[in-house]
């Protein structure tokens, strides 16, 4: 194919272009047909060649000068469109925009009206008013315009309306709170209040002691803040009827505020006397006033003369303190401000009166039994009774025969007497207290007193019926009793013409009461037959000693039985006592 030059246009006729008929570097482009094949593409392009003054300018070609100062270089209609170059170099040939001068015209128009249309509506949105320009609302597609005149005069009547003082005619305890804040409202009730001070004295009366009932004691306070919070509120509320009424809230307040200049309100404080400080009060005159009574106890008992002194009873005193509280506040109350008032406590007898003790206290039990003839012995039990008598055993107290005699020892004066041990007479330091021990043990059992530790002795003893009897032996066997009485109880032990007593004394058992004891032998062991020889070389050669004697055994119950004059009202079994049966025996040394 012949090479073209730039001034010449390729009008073919529809052949396609192939490699080696170009320019022999790309493959055929199967269907792209050259520029200007089309009757309308044509057209188009001689209008562009028109307008362009019919030059084409290529930029690429490096092979020839057409000597126009361009390189000609082959073309095809498709470096029409492909030329990068080609399309920069016409966009930057565009035509300039007509009418720009009326658009910017157009634009600054509306900006105006977007401006003043804000500037107007200004006061509607934010509520700040123009003092030189119109003011301009819309509501309900009207267009309002504030009246400067009635505004101010609305702007008045708001601030009379609101703010935080109470509204003029207003008057508490007839002091006009009107255009006061609340506080100075209340500052004011309080210079009122220290004018005209709270007046009662009321006098309190018991026996010859009088309390004062006065502000001092009592403090009076006034519902003050209550009414100043009510005065504030008075003409600040709506009515419920308020709807529908074409009036507005606002207007409401209005007309309220303004009726209370024509017709005041007056509201009055409540004095109020304080209820904890009346109650203490009264509450003290009742601790000064109630006592318990006092009960007559023993004073003193001569253990010489068996006397008993008492003490003095004394009557107790009660007033109620919620019925005084009662009549105090119903006199605050009344007004009745300077009554007196007297009052009468309960008087409260004592449970134990002196006379009572003087009628009951004495001897409530005693017991006697006969010694031998033995010095020894009767030395020994008179050591054992000295040494119990004049003992006082409280209330709740215990006694004990050995704490009370010790160690029965010859320091002590004891001597040595017969005395029972492992079922034999022997002699011991002391022998013989036993029998002490066992007439108080009987003196005790029928003062009713609480016995808590009693043995019985190995076999019955001569001077006491069957298990009355109560052995004791240093420091094993011990005889105690416990003080079960509200009442002390003296002991008054002595030995005289081989004759050993014990009474007991304090509070009867009631009136023509005693009590007895009886002895009840449910059982009697035989002695085992024949004799138990023992050898003891110890004894001289060929002598013999009879060491026990052969004796019974007893199963004996021990009653304690409660009389009435002579009529038995009742009884009780103390102690089962067993005394063991005894086979004759005698040692003997055969050498």
């Amino acid at each position: 194919m012949a090479r073209i030059k730039r001034y010449d246009l390729y009008e073919g006729d529809g052949e396609v272009v192939g490699e080696e008929e170009a320019w022999g570097r790309h493959s055929a482009l199967p269907g792209k047909t050259p520029l200007g094949r089309d009757e309308d593409l044509r057209a188009k392009d001689e209008a562009s060649r028109q307008a362009e003054q019919r030059y084409r300018y290529f930029a690429r070609n490096r092979e020839e000068d057409d000597g126009l100062g361009a390189p000609g270089t082959l073309f095809d209609d498709f470096d029409r469109f492909d030329d990068p170059d080609l399309w920069e170099d016409r966009s930057s040939r565009r035509r300039k925009p007509r009418h720009r001068g009326a658009w910017t015209a157009c634009m600054l128009f509306a900006m105006a009206g977007i401006i003043a249309a804000a500037y107007l509506a200004l006061p509607q949105i934010t509520g700040v008013r123009y003092r030189f320009l119109p003011n301009i609302a819309f509501a309900n597609g009207s267009v309002l315009m504030l009246d400067q005149t009635r505004a101010a005069s609305f702007e008045a009547t708001r601030k009379e309306i609101f703010h935080d003082r109470i509204y003029p005619g207003i008057y508490i305890d007839n002091v006009h709170v009107g255009g006061m804040t609340k506080e100075e409202a209340r500052n004011a009730l309080a210079r009122e209040e220290e004018s005209d001070p709270a007046d009662f004295d009321i006098t309190v009366t018991v026996g010859n002691q009088s309390w004062q009932v006065n502000p001092e004691r009592v403090p009076v306070t006034r519902n003050t803040k209550e009414m100043v919070d009510a005065a504030w509120a008075i003409g600040r509320g709506n009515s419920p009827g308020l709807r529908g009424s074409g009036r507005t809230p606002f207007q409401e307040r209005v007309d309220r505020a303004s009726d209370l200049r024509s017709f005041p309100v007056s509201l009055t404080t409540e004095k109020t006397w304080d209820h904890p400080a009346l109650h203490a009060l009264c509450d003290g005159i009742v601790n000064y006033v109630n006592r318990d009574p006092v009960n007559s106890t023993v004073a003193s008992f001569d253990f010489g003369t068996q006397a008993f002194t008492f003490t003095e009873d004394r009557p107790g005193a009660r007033l109620d303190g919620e019925a005084v509280y009662q009549k105090v506040a119903a006199l605050l109350d009344a007004g009745d401000n300077h009554a007196s008032l007297f009052l009468t406590p309960e008087k409260i007898l004592a449970d134990v009166t002196k006379t009572e003790l003087m009628n009951s206290f004495g001897q409530i039990s005693t017991y006697t039994t006969k010694t031998t003839k033995n010095q020894n012995r009767n030395t020994n039990i008179q050591l054992s009774a000295r040494a119990i008598n004049g003992i006082t055993v409280l209330p709740g107290e215990i006694f004990s025969f050995n704490g009370t005699t010790g160690e029965r020892t010859a320091e002590k004066g004891y001597k040595p007497a017969t005395a029972i041990s492992g079922g034999q007479n022997i002699e011991e330091i002391g022998g013989g207290v036993c029998q002490t021990s066992s007439t108080l043990f009987n003196a005790a059992a029928r003062a009713n007193l609480e016995i808590l530790e009693r043995s019985p002795h190995a076999w019955p003893s001569s001077y006491v019926e069957k298990g009355f009897d109560a052995t004791v032996n240093w420091p094993g066997l011990d005889f105690k009793f416990r003080n079960n009485t509200d009442w002390p109880v003296f002991i008054i032990a002595g030995y005289a013409n081989q004759k050993v007593t014990v009474s007991i004394y304090g509070m009867s058992l009631g009136v023509d009461t005693r009590i007895d004891l009886e002895s009840v032998t449910v059982k009697t062991l035989p002695q085992p037959e024949g004799t138990s020889y023992v050898i003891n070389t110890s004894l001289p050669a060929g002598q013999s000693k009879r060491t026990v004697t052969g004796r019974k055994g007893y199963v004996v119950e021990t009653w304690q039985v409660w009389y009435q004059g002579d009529r038995e009202i009742r009884r009780e079994k103390l102690f089962t006592s067993t005394y063991k049966a005894y086979q004759e025996t005698i040692e003997y040394n055969p050498t």
